[in-house]
């Protein structure tokens, strides 16, 4: 299949992290035969732009958004930083019939909230590179999700377990 990585992170608090956790998600589907692009919308600019030019030119048959924080460490000076990844879901479900699957740090702190709050069709808690390559195998053979650990799926509950390395 056809994958399309988005690291949705885009704060440079502190410093500017590098999306290591989505690579190794992105080198594990990609050891499985699936075909991967990996987006990382840090100082990218016009992001919108960039999530366009991907999804137009790729057509993803599945897009993976991995969301980091969830605030920026501040209790002076809080900012919440969901809502532009609520966005970044939002636009990529308008540009395609892919599902969109949420994943990340942030993500696995209250995962079936998340889920919620950001409108994607699942998510996968926990450490993703097991899980999410068996998700994207499941969907591309038109299996069944239910044996998947860390997978969320709207209005039920968590599969909890982490996959064996």
């Amino acid at each position: 299949m056809r994958v399309l990585l988005i690291s949705a992170n885009t704060e440079t608090m502190n410093m500017v992290p590098l999306p290591l956790g989505l690579n190794c998600v992105a080198v594990a589907t990609g050891n499985a035969g699936h075909e991967v692009r990996l987006l990382d919308l840090m100082g990218g600019g016009d992001n919108d732009s960039l999530i366009r030019a991907a999804i137009d030119t790729f057509r993803p048959e599945v897009i993976g958004i991995s969301v980091r924080n969830v605030d920026n460490q501040s209790m002076a000076d809080t900012k919440f930083l969901l809502e532009p990844v609520r966005e970044t879901v939002a636009l990529c479900r308008s540009l395609s019939y892919a599902p969109t699957v949420v994943g990340g740090a942030a993500f696995s702190i209250f995962p079936a909230a998340m889920l919620d709050y950001l409108g994607a069709d699942m998510g996968i808690c926990g450490e993703g590179e097991l899980a999410f390559t068996e998700l994207v195998d499941a969907l591309q053979r038109g299996g069944e999700l239910s044996g998947i650990a860390g997978l969320c799926l709207p209005g039920k509950p968590v599969q909890m377990g982490s996959a064996a390395r």
